[in-house]
């Protein structure tokens, strides 16, 4: 390509990110501009903890901007089925806010309601996208009988994501 032909190619996409971004859509303008070749992919980070801890996340995020693309948090949060509706209503606000703050940075954020493994979600998540880097656990600890069946072929199921695995274990501080 000519200089030419990729200096026209830049300003056609700029132009574009300024056409969406002038019509709200400012994640859509966001992906226009940027130019690397994983700019449209993402790094899963797949938790089931309470609390994600600011480390996890400030490590993911420090990922995607070695690897060029986006963060997206799938939170898989553990409510008993009868109190899924009440206990997302008590959550929802700060849910709401956690996904605002999260957005402001352009993160994707999804908590998801689930009993499972979270292997077993993540893979049933991000198993057939292609927009996946690479996938980053907090620590697993499996907590049922079929999750401590699931972490015996854990390795098994994670080479079905075609994407590199990353468990995230942190400073563990004992007290």
């Amino acid at each position: 390509m000519s200089a030419l032909t990729t200096m026209f190619k830049k300003l056609e996409e700029a132009m574009t990110a300024a056409t969406f971004a002038e019509a709200g859509e400012f994640e859509t303008a966001r992906q226009f501009l940027k130019t690397n070749k994983n700019a449209r992919k993402r790094v899963l980070l797949g938790t089931d903890k309470p609390e994600i801890a600011t480390r996890t996340i400030s490590y993911a995020l420090h990922l995607c901007q070695r690897l060029g693309g986006g963060l997206e948090i799938f939170h898989m949060l553990h409510l008993p089925e009868n109190e899924t509706a009440s206990g997302l209503g008590l959550e929802k606000e700060p849910l709401a806010a956690l996904n605002n703050a999260l957005q402001e940075k352009g993160v994707v954020y999804q908590p998801f309601n689930g009993l499972g493994c979270l292997a077993d979600e993540v893979l049933r998540h991000a198993g057939s996208r292609r927009d996946i880097l690479c996938v980053v656990f907090d620590v697993l600890e499996p907590d049922g009988a079929s999750c401590r069946k699931a972490k015996e072929n854990m390795i098994a199921k994670f080479q079905a994501l075609h994407c590199p695995v990353v468990m995230y274990a942190g400073s563990s501080v004992r007290a």
